[in-house]
């Protein structure tokens, strides 16, 4: 019986790995064969609303506000809005600092990154604006940020996702990793995605909405997946995610696994809740609909992410093992989920050539077991609901 059982369940996993790596690998080949789309006109000059949602950030706001007030852009056609939210510490005064708007929030029984941007967007008179971009206080931007925004704008977009790079590469080997990790997710995922006409997903960093979009919508994700919920939401609407190439943000990422726990835990628990509830009602309306830009965009949710990707597809090959030399799919199970592995490595290998630095990635990749285990624990404390933590909580910053 236990034979039947577990080659069930294989035979499940085996369909559901293998398409999440095909689909992948389909994106990824799509990068290098499929030519980029036409930048468009950056005129006329979109006017943009600045929001930044900070809890607590005085380490790093300050370079955040000098990254925003270097933007090449013309300087009547952009303010800046700090929501200092149920913050105690000088995050707000640093601020002043600057000539930037300090919206200062104290609700500390409503608190997180999505009331926190429902309230801040009602503070602000969205008519006097095309468009509105969001990015987190631990970041600074490129400087051309807005005219590439702007030309996406003026094709027609209505929600735009920037390219969310890691900011301290050289920091740890852990960076290293999550460095190869973001060029996969960027370059081999969303920009493949923009280039065939698909939906890209919001990473809840560096986003842009149209302001007639705000205004009609408002900000209506409040749970600790926020933006996961608010890309479920624009899909089921209808408005498609674009992604910006050459728009990057950069993120300062934890140095070390302990460093990076939290955040991961409440990462990882935001999107496992948002795919139960809102990414199979996705797959299926897209199929009833036979709207297949919908049905692409609930991949994201449905489908795992790379790491669990791998470590599901590892669990996968050990179990094979177990099953008895006799059972003629044994061989078939072995084969199948080693070829995965195959490639899944086959898409590291291209991202890490896309990063340069082959001796550092490969100094770092000498983690990976390490990095797997720790993501593992992660998952599996999310995924169970036996992590139960607080919204919003600040990761340490260095």
């Amino acid at each position: 019986m236990w034979v039947l059982l577990v080659t069930i369940f294989l035979l499940i996993l085996c369909g559901y790995l293998g398409a999440a790596t095909f689909y992948l690998l389909v994106l990824a080949g799509a990068y290098f064969v499929v030519q980029k789309r036409s930048a468009g006109s950056v005129d006329p000059f979109n006017r943009f609303a600045i929001l930044v949602p900070a809890h607590n950030e005085e380490l790093l706001i300050g370079t955040l506000c000098k990254s925003l007030l270097q933007i090449d852009y013309p300087k009547e056609k952009f303010q800046i809005f700090f929501i200092a939210d149920n913050c105690n510490d000088g995050t707000a005064n640093i601020c002043r600092q600057y000539p930037v708007q300090v919206l200062e929030r104290n609700e500390p029984g409503h608190g997180g990154k999505g009331q926190a941007l429902d309230w801040g967007l009602r503070q602000i008179d969205l008519k006097k604006f095309d468009a509105v971009f969001i990015v987190d206080a631990d970041n600074f931007v490129d400087a051309f940020i807005l005219l590439e925004l702007s030309k996406l704008l003026n094709q027609g977009e209505q929600a735009i996702q920037c390219y969310n790079a890691v900011g301290n590469r050289d920091d740890s080997w852990f960076t290293q990793l999550l460095y190869v990790s973001r060029i996969i997710g960027n370059q081999l995922y969303h920009e493949s995605k923009y280039r065939l006409g698909l939906s890209s997903y919001l990473m809840g960093n560096g986003i842009c909405f149209r302001a007639e979009l705000l205004q009609k919508k408002g900000w209506t994700a409040f749970s600790e997946g926020e933006d996961w919920e608010y890309y479920a939401q624009l899909v089921e609407d209808n408005v498609k995610i674009a992604f910006a190439l050459n728009a990057k943000v950069f993120h300062q990422e934890s140095r070390s696994l302990n460093q990076a726990t939290s955040q991961r835990l409440r990462w990882s628990s935001g999107r496992f809740t948002i795919a139960k509830t809102l990414g199979l009602r996705l797959f299926l309306k897209g199929i009833r609909e036979k709207n297949w830009k919908m049905f692409d965009a609930s991949f994201p949710l449905i489908f795992p992410n790379y790491s669990l990707l791998v470590n599901l597809t590892l669990f996968s090959l050990l179990l094979s093992f177990f099953l008895p030399s006799s059972f003629s799919l044994k061989e078939f199970f072995v084969m199948s989920f080693s070829g995965l592995l195959a490639g899944q490595f086959l898409l590291f290998l291209m991202g890490a050539f896309i990063a340069g630095s082959p001796w550092r990635i490969f100094c770092a990749t000498l983690y990976v077991p390490v990095f797997l285990v720790w993501k593992s624990v992660i998952d599996f404390l999310s995924f169970t609901g036996l992590y139960r933590g607080k919204k919003w909580v600040r990761t340490k910053r260095h």
